[in-house]
C-alpha cells in the first residue's frame, strides 16, 4: 500500500521519549506548540542555514555556520523555558567565552517573554545520528560532488563507526537529470517493525541549480532492552521435628507406609503420655513402667526351658 510511518514517532513513548516535555491547560496549548515550533526554527536558520527564509536565503548551506544541530529539546518549567541543543560542534554554539550562547538566550527571551536555560550537549559520534548523516549527504550534493560517491561514503562511515545497518536514499533530478529519480545504498539491517530496535531518522534538502533533492537517512543502533532484575534467592525453611507433608503430596510406596506407621506410634504415645486431669503426673506414668516390666519378663519366661537339676533323680 506504500503506507510509511516515521520511525521516531512510532517509537515515542516506548524507548523514545518526546521533544517536548511540559503540560499546558487548553487555553495554553495552542500557544506554546507555536512557541516551541518557532524556537526550533529560529535557532536552526542561525546554525544550521538550511531553513527555507532563513539567515541562508533559502540557497545552500553554509559550511562555517553549519554546528551540527541534530534536534532540540525543550522543557517548561514555571517562567521558564529550558533548552537542551544536541550538537556535533559545541564550540560554535558556545562562542568564544559563552558569548555565543548569551546572545541566544537574549534572543531567545525577547520572543518568548519569559527566562530562558540554555544547555548545549556534544555528540560524540555524529555518524550514528540520523539527522547529521543527512546533512553531511546534502552538504556534499550541493558542492556538485557525485551523489553515488557521496551516499556510499556515508554508509561506510557509519557502519565503521560501530552501527548494525544504515540506509541512505536521494530523490530529485540527481545529477542534474531532466527526470527525477531515486537512489540509495544500504548495509547491514534495519528492522523497521521491530518497536524496541533504536531506529534513527533524518531528513533534510539539498538546494541545487536544478532543484531540490531530498536526502533521508535510517541508522539502526541496536536494541533498547529492559534491565534484567537481579533473582532473588527465596530462603529455606527449617525443616520442623514430626512435621506433616503438605497438602497436594502424594507418598506412595514403602515410604509412605513407613511415615503413616510411625506417625501411628507417635500418636499412641502421646495419648498414652498426657495426664488425666487432676491427677499428678508421677501416678500415672509408674504404673505404667511395672506393668510393662511384668510382661516383658512373662514374655521372656514363656521361651525358656527349665534346666534339669545336676546329680541322680531322688528315690
Amino acid at each position: 500500500m506504500g503506507q510509511k510511518v516515521n520511525p521516531i514517532g512510532l517509537r515515542v513513548g516506548i524507548i523514545r521519549d518526546w521533544d517536548s516535555r511540559w503540560y499546558a491547560a487548553k487555553a495554553t496549548y495552542r500557544e506554546w506548540v507555536l512557541e516551541d515550533a518557532r524556537v526550533r526554527r529560529m535557532l536552526r536558520a542561525r546554525f544550521a542555514s538550511d531553513a527555507p527564509g532563513g539567515a541562508g536565503g533559502g540557497g545552500p548551506r553554509g559550511r562555517n555556520r553549519d554546528a551540527g544541530i541534530s534536534r532540540v529539546e525543550i522543557e517548561r518549567a514555571p517562567n521558564m523555558l529550558k533548552l537542551t541543543l544536541h550538537t556535533a560542534k559545541p564550540g560554535i554554539i558556545i562562542g568564544r567565552g559563552g558569548r555565543g550562547v548569551e546572545e541566544i538566550r537574549a534572543e531567545i527571551e525577547r520572543t518568548v517573554n519569559r527566562k530562558v536555560h540554555i544547555n548545549v550537549q556534544e555528540i560524540r559520534q555524529p555518524e550514528l545520528d540520523a539527522q547529521l548523516v543527512a546533512e553531511n549527504t546534502a552538504s556534499q550534493i550541493e558542492r556538485r560532488v557525485a551523489f553515488k560517491r557521496a551516499v556510499r561514503q556515508a554508509v561506510q562511515r557509519s557502519m565503521k563507526a560501530g552501527a548494525k545497518g544504515v540506509r541512505v536514499l536521494c530523490s530529485g533530478r540527481l545529477g542534474g537529470a531532466e527526470m527525477s529519480r531515486k537512489y540509495g545504498d544500504r548495509d547491514g539491517r534495519i528492522p523497521l517493525h521491530t518497536l524496541r530496535a533504536d531506529i534513527d531518522y533524518g531528513f533534510t534538502e539539498a538546494r541545487t541549480p536544478s532543484g531540490h533533492i531530498g536526502v533521508k537517512a535510517w541508522v539502526y543502533r541496536g536494541d533498547v532492552l529492559p534491565a534484567a532484575k537481579p533473582v532473588e534467592a527465596r530462603p529455606e525453611r527449617p525443616a520442623v521435628a514430626g512435621e506433616k507433608p503438605r497438602r497436594g503430596w502424594r507418598r506412595v510406596g514403602p515410604a509412605r507406609r513407613v511415615e503413616a506407621a510411625e506417625e501411628t506410634v507417635v500418636a499412641a504415645a502421646g495419648e498414652e503420655a498426657i495426664p488425666a486431669p487432676g491427677v499428678p503426673e508421677a501416678s500415672v506414668t509408674e504404673p505404667q513402667v511395672q506393668v510393662e516390666e511384668q510382661k516383658s519378663d512373662a514374655d521372656a519366661g514363656e521361651g525358656q526351658v527349665p534346666e534339669a537339676a545336676e546329680g541322680p533323680p531322688a528315690g
